[in-house]
């Protein structure tokens, strides 16, 4: 049976009451496209969400920095870590909080989803440098990539629901099709365009799971950094399939095969240097 897609309307609501940091962290990625962007701008975009403002300022007097003197203010935070730090520091409370739902169809749990998303994070940053992307754009990517599948655990599925791991299916597209008629790649497309985030950077997230014969390098990036994740950490079931070795990926990507050893070792530096940071 095919059935008809969740809504826009419908995926929009289901969105809107995720977590504020996640529409907080595409609106500072790209505002970090612009060069001429003021502390002012961050500023008012980082106080949409009073948490994540406290959790930055928290962050920010913790032992990983040290600051001289306490800091007790957003403005005094930014200006202490900078832009960068900040809008990785977003996008990690971002990824807390998303994850913190209770998952009753999908096989995920809130650590491990944080855990991997954060790993992919911090890897797409480092290959960006590699590839000739902009790392803070890339970075923003990893964070959202799962964004489809945590909205539609929030829906009501159109036919009875058969939770991924007892359905049978071994591709999870297949099973979500099967239950709200869209994929979480399309839901994630869909989301993160009502939420303005730039096509290009949409895409790239719309056929990670696929990327054979897209141009766009993000995509190719995004896969890559998804197997790699899956390799070191726990791997979502489902995704298996998704992510066979291809070289295409590198050729698109715009690196040698050889180098992503290195590129990995550095991520999983800042990896583990943000676990600690947030844990």
């Amino acid at each position: 049976m095919i059935l008809t897609p969740v809504s826009d309307a419908g995926l929009s609501a289901a969105a809107d009451r995720l977590p504020m940091a996640g529409r907080v962290l595409v609106e500072l990625s790209r505002l970090l496209n612009n060069p001429l962007a003021a502390t002012n701008e961050v500023i008012a975009i980082v106080r949409q969400d009073p948490t994540l403002v406290a959790q930055i300022i928290r962050i920010s007097n913790s032992a990983a920095y040290a600051p001289a003197e306490p800091v007790g203010s957003l403005e005094r935070a930014i200006g202490f870590v900078g832009f960068a730090e900040v809008h990785r520091l977003v996008g990690v409370v971002a990824v807390r909080q998303l994850t913190a739902q209770r998952f009753s169809l999908y096989p995920l749990g809130a650590e491990m989803l944080r855990v991997q998303t954060l790993f992919v994070a911090v890897l797409m940053e480092e290959m960006a440098r590699w590839a000739a992307e902009r790392p803070h754009t890339c970075y923003t990517i990893g964070m959202l990539r799962t964004i489809g599948m945590l909205v539609l655990e929030r829906i009501p599925p159109a036919v009875p629901a058969t939770a991924f791991l007892k359905s049978g299916e071994t591709h999870l597209d297949d099973w979500e099709r099967n239950l709200w008629g869209i994929s979480n790649p399309e839901v994630a497309e869909r989301v993160l365009a009502h939420w303005k985030m730039p096509a290009e950077t949409v895409s790239a997230i719309r056929h990670h799971y696929r990327p054979l014969g897209r141009h766009n390098p993000k995509t190719h990036l995004l896969a890559l950094a998804c197997g790699a994740a899956a390799d070191r950490f726990y791997g979502i079931p489902g995704e298996e399939k998704y992510w066979l070795p291809c070289p295409e990926n590198f050729e698109k990507a715009g690196f040698d095969p050889e180098d992503f050893p290195v590129i990995c070792e550095k991520a999983k530096r800042n990896f583990q240097r943000l676990n600690l940071v947030v844990g």
